[in-house]
């Protein structure tokens, strides 16, 4: 199987140049492996995956939201905007939202979370760029069981950098490292980001270690979208 991924991705690489005419040219990246970039989706621009949606609302204002988690009554929205946006940096602002209830038999409870952050993306050569961040998140639940009524909140704050490093227009290897301050939890990852006309599909793996587990765990990172004007 490891042999297989391996020549499909060599294979990937070499021949993404001859799938069609435009990749990643006048399209920055959006997220690296998991974090936020400081740039935003163009004016028009539609960015749809397995759930997700993006629309780009100007050249610096973007929205979205994941409506396969509707359908688990997990309701959920995202905004974006990029303040600082030249031909070598740019810096943007977000938060996301969502909202959870559960109602059945003798158990009613909420969930909410907010998530705003910061991301900041500069060239540091020639094809390489730099990101780097952080989040605060903040979550709260409500919950009557058995006439019994709790409340409970926590909040935490992350921060993250990593590396974009294009190795053609239609071929980026990503790298990037992330650290929760508050519960002491760090993860690595890498992928590659193959971009055609339309089509984007991302491969990886990710390494994380959460505070009170003496060994961490590796997960795959595959992500796979269309990107296009509307």
């Amino acid at each position: 199987m490891k042999k297989f991924l391996a020549i499909a991705l060599v294979f990937l690489v070499s021949t993404s140049s001859a799938f069609a005419e435009v990749g990643f040219e006048g399209r920055p990246i959006t997220n690296n492996v998991w974090q936020p970039t400081g740039y935003t989706l163009n004016k028009g621009e539609f960015m749809i995956g397995l759930g997700s949606i993006g629309f780009g609302i100007t050249d610096n204002v973007q929205v979205g939201t994941n409506v396969l988690l509707f359908l688990f009554q997990y309701y959920n929205a995202n905004a974006k905007i990029s303040v600082v946006k030249t031909p070598t940096r740019a810096v943007a602002g977000g938060i996301g939202f969502g909202h959870f209830d559960l109602d059945v038999f003798d158990i009613e409870a909420s969930f909410t979370s907010l998530s705003p952050y910061l991301a900041y993306s500069q060239n540091v050569g020639g094809n390489t760029k730099l990101h780097v961040g952080g989040q605060y998140s903040y979550f709260s639940s409500d919950s009557d069981i058995e006439d019994a009524d709790a409340e409970e909140t926590s909040e935490g704050t992350s921060v993250f950098g990593g590396l974009e490093y294009s190795f053609s227009q239609k071929t980026k290897f990503l790298g990037e490292a992330g650290y929760d301050i508050t519960f002491e939890g760090f993860r690595l990852g890498g992928a590659v980001l193959f971009g055609w006309e339309k089509f984007r599909l991302k491969l990886g793996v990710g390494y994380f270690n959460p505070e009170g587990i003496d060994e961490g765990f590796t997960l795959p990172v595959i992500g796979l979208w269309w990107r296009f004007m509307g």
